[in-house]
């Protein structure tokens, strides 16, 4: 932990906060659907199942964002400990979640 507070937190671009916010998006309503599916699946390898096509679709979410699992990470690590870059990411989330998105 230490390490991590004493080390040079990398600078996110507007740019790529908005894909982080993107994809954080995605991943949170298929984060929702994988806890109301696997609420209806007491049998252990459904839950598996559910488990494994959750971890597939994240990957996908990333690959479609073209954001490995590092970066999204690190992103999410800048944002919870460096507050100008928190505001940044709740001001795309507050623009893409309030129809500022064109589909």
């Amino acid at each position: 932990p230490l390490v991590a507070q004493t080390q040079e937190l990398p600078q996110v671009t507007t740019e790529r906060m908005t894909v982080f916010v993107e994809a954080h998006i995605a991943i949170s309503e298929q984060r929702d659907d994988f806890h109301a599916e696997l609420g209806h699946t007491h049998e252990l390898q459904a839950r598996e199942r559910i488990r494994a096509r959750f971890q597939e679709r994240i990957q996908e979410i990333l690959t479609e964002h073209e954001m490995s699992q590092l970066e999204y990470d690190e992103i999410t690590l800048v944002i919870s400990i460096d507050e100008e870059q928190r505001l940044i990411f709740e001001r795309i989330l507050e623009e893409l979640s309030s129809g500022g998105d064109s589909s």
